[in-house]
This record gives C-alpha cells, structure tokens and sequence, in this order.
C-alpha cells in the first residue's frame, strides 16, 4: 500500500480510493437499484400492445443506456440515457412529457429516477457500496 509523507500527500491517496470506489462499487450498486426501479415503476404498470419492449436489448435497463459520468468534487453522476433519435426517453418515461402518443401512460410520469433516490436515502445501499469498494482497497473503514 502506498504511503503518504504528509497531509496532502494522504489527501490525495485517500481521493483517489474514494473516485475509484464510486466508479466501481458504488456505480454498480446505483444501476442496479434504478434498474429494479425501472422494472418496477415503468415495465410493470403495464403491456405494451402497440410495441415491443426492447428492455436489455437497447431499452431503459440495458447496462448501456445507463451511463455513470465521471467523479468530479466526490460526486458521481449515474444517468438513463436510451435515446430515440434526440429524445432522451428516459427523461420522457420520468417526466411522462416529450411524447404525444396515444396509449394509456401517455402523458403520465414513471418516476424511477425518484425511485431510486428514494431507495437510496431508504437503505443505504451506496454507502454500503462505497464501504465495500474502500475496504476491496485496503482501507479499514468504519462506518458509524
């Protein structure tokens, strides 16, 4: 393990275990919630019967459409971004705006983004996540 010969040094050791867990552990820990929230909130109040659900084939829960940008300020950014031409749908299916087609959740907000966050303040989950990735590092943290 590499060592620190002063405060910034340790600093900025401590920075980059802290970026490399949200990118990895906590990342993962964040698709899999919205991606349960998306099943949830979006493919499970109903059937499609004018279109077929492309799902993990290029749909809202393909691990593709759900990008995590990079660590800036100890913030990760993880974001639904299955796109038709320039809609982002994702945003359309959260919002229920940006598309006018008539069938019965039309118009009608899906809210998975909050759902997720909810999940998240709920359990937890990516500061388990974020203490996972840490000690995979070496850190022996202790989480109070």
């Amino acid at each position: 393990m590499p060592t620190a010969n002063s405060y910034k040094e340790l600093e900025k050791l401590l920075r980059q275990k802290l970026t490399k867990s949200l990118q990895i552990e906590v990342a993962q820990c964040v698709r899999e919630i919205e991606k349960e929230k998306i099943k949830e909130e979006v493919y499970d109040v109903y059937s499609p019967t004018i279109y077929e659900r492309q799902m993990n084939h290029g749909g809202l829960i393909d691990d593709e459409n759900i990008i995590t940008h990079p660590v800036v300020g100890n913030i990760l950014t993880v974001e639904s971004r299955r796109l038709d031409g320039i809609t982002n749908v994702g945003q359309v299916v959260e919002t229920g705006q940006g598309y006018n087609f008539d069938f019965a959740y039309s118009g009608r907000p899906r809210p998975f983004v909050e759902k997720t966050a909810e999940e998240l303040r709920n359990t937890n989950a990516h500061f388990t996540a974020l203490h996972r990735g840490l000690s995979r590092q070496g850190l022996d943290v202790e989480v109070k």
